[in-house]
């Protein structure tokens, strides 16, 4: 059986730059698909939890478009920087 590796930071922050831009864009449906395709990074074991805690992010940032913008732009910068 072949052991199932852990994400790489850049591809997690590419991950999470869909999942805002996404969530900015106000289209649902595109928004769980960035969800999922972020979830299935993880080994089967941690996905549950991948899912849960990525989904309760996501609704904490719901109500504050400023913070999604800050926060897409904090991912950029990260992103150059890997």
């Amino acid at each position: 059986m072949h052991q199932e590796q852990k994400p790489t930071a850049k591809q997690l922050l590419t991950s999470w730059q869909l999942i805002w831009t996404r969530k900015l864009s106000g289209k649902p449906e595109e928004l769980k698909e960035a969800i999922a395709s972020h979830v299935k990074l993880f080994p089967k074991g941690n996905r549950a939890e991948a899912l849960h805690r990525t989904e309760r992010t996501v609704r904490a940032y719901t109500a504050d478009p400023a913070s999604i913008r800050a926060l897409i732009q904090r991912g950029q910068t990260n992103l150059r920087r890997a």
